[in-house]
């Protein structure tokens, strides 16, 4: 199709399409539509983007479900450690023929450090999107603090690299923070904490204002936001200073109440911690997702609608990744991080309770 004639198309769709237009017609993202099977449109924050999809299947409960992936790390470089660097590969083509084979899941988001970024130039990234190429659904992503800190500088991957080289799937020059609507009524807000060539996180007054501005331009959207560092606490570590620094956003006091405040904001998802963790203040779900890279090597899966959200875990499926994996971390000098030392301890914190993996949430 050329380029005129998806402009002529595009400028007669005026407006989003309503939830029977979604079912009828296939997903419909802002102001973007299925022409002959190709998604076509603009996104807020990001440019036109094109994607060969299949036409989402009508489901009774008028339900959205999509995929959280984060912390895959993927790379040719790094030895096995806390996280299994050398099954990175492996562990990432078979979450992804998971969600297709699932054939119910409406898009995926990616949370960040998607590439550890340790790979001279452009290798370990172009292996990382010859395996999405097979992912059947539209995709979306945000930095990770790998993304945004090269090693070595210069050397490897820059944050605006990566930028140009996924543009039309959230990111995009110059818009590290954008936002999606990748069903009517669902908007995304993927917020970039990343600080170029540091491990830590914040969110500037800049991004906090647009922040300010997309929840007040959709009252009546339910907003989930995406990110990568952690938003809230999640254990009370020995030396919480060192671990506040390395895990938890700066400034994350500020953005909780900007969030908690906005009742239409149902859910945070974060990494960066490689843990499993659903916590819940003023009826916000603070939902920080377990990395594919590190035990339990898994992702969620979580199926919204206007009254609850249900979550899913699902792990790697070669069991003997997994055991590979708590052997590594149970043996790694990163282990006092996750829980202070009991083996027991330390591999129930990162897989998480039966209330921090399958579990059905009330939203307010």
């Amino acid at each position: 199709m050329e380029e005129e004639t998806v402009k002529n198309l595009i400028s007669k769709r005026k407006g989003g399409l309503n939830r029977r237009d979604f079912m009828k017609g296939g997903l419909a993202i802002g102001k973007a539509v299925f022409i002959g099977g190709v998604l076509i449109g603009n996104f807020t924050g990001c440019s036109t983007t094109s994607k060969q999809v299949k036409k989402t299947k009508v489901r009774k409960d008028a339900s959205i479900k999509f995929a959280h992936v984060t912390d895959t790390h993927v790379t040719f470089t790094g030895k096995n450690g806390t996280s299994l660097f050398e099954e990175s590969f492996n562990i990432f083509r078979d979450i992804i023929d998971q969600i297709n084979e699932m054939g119910d899941v409406d898009f995926v988001l990616f949370g960040g450090d998607n590439i550890n970024n340790t790979d001279p130039g452009t290798k370990g990234f172009d292996e990382f999107m010859s395996i999405m190429s097979s992912v059947k659904i539209p995709y979306f992503l945000q930095f990770g603090n790998r993304e945004s800190s090269p090693i070595p500088p210069e050397v490897a991957l820059s944050k605006e690299q990566y930028a140009i080289k996924t543009k039309g799937h959230g990111l995009d020059t110059g818009h590290y923070w954008w936002s999606i609507s990748p069903v009517q009524g669902l908007r995304i807000l993927g917020l970039d904490t990343s600080i170029s060539d540091h491990d830590n996180g914040d969110i500037p007054q800049t991004e906090l204002k647009w922040i300010k501005e997309e929840i007040t331009k959709y009252p009546h959207d339910m907003i989930v936001t995406l990110s990568h560092h952690l938003f809230l606490p999640t254990w009370e570590n020995r030396d919480m200073p060192k671990w506040k620094k390395k895990y938890l956003l700066e400034n994350y006091q500020e953005v909780n109440t900007i969030l908690e405040d906005a009742p239409q904001v149902k859910m945070c998802l974060t990494g960066h911690h490689h843990v499993s963790k659903i916590q819940t203040v003023n009826g916000l779900h603070y939902i920080a997702s377990p990395a594919t890279v590190q035990y339990p090597h898994a992702f969620r899966t979580v199926k919204i609608n206007r009254k609850e959200a249900r979550l899913q875990f699902h792990q790697v499926r070669d069991q003997r990744i997994i055991e590979l994996g708590k052997k590594f971390l149970l043996t790694s000098k990163n282990a006092e991080e996750y829980a202070g030392g009991r083996q027991e301890d330390i591999l129930a914190y990162c897989h998480g309770s039966k209330l921090d993996n399958n579990v059905t949430l009330k939203l307010r």
